[in-house]
C-alpha cells in the first residue's frame, strides 16, 4: 500500500463523457443523412489527391534543379 501511495494520482475525466457522447451524437445524425462508409471514402481520396500534388510539386522542384532541364 505505501508504493502505491507514491503515484501520483491521475486527473478525472468524467468531463470527458459529454464531449464524448457530443461526437457520438453526432456521428449518429450524420449517418442518418450519409452513409459513414462512404464519407470516409471522399474523405480518403482527398487526402490521397492532396497528397499526390504536394508530392509532385516536390518532384517537379528538384527537376527544375537541375541545369538544362526546364
Amino acid at each position: 500500500m505505501l508504493v502505491l501511495g507514491l503515484f501520483p494520482k491521475l486527473p478525472d475525466f468524467t468531463f470527458m463523457r459529454d464531449y464524448i457522447q457530443s461526437f457520438v451524437d453526432l456521428i449518429h445524425a450524420a449517418n442518418l443523412a450519409i452513409s459513414i462508409p462512404v464519407a470516409g471514402t471522399c474523405l480518403l481520396l482527398i487526402i490521397i489527391c492532396y497528397n499526390l500534388r504536394a508530392v509532385w510539386s516536390v518532384i517537379m522542384w528538384v527537376v527544375r534543379k537541375i541545369p538544362g532541364v526546364s
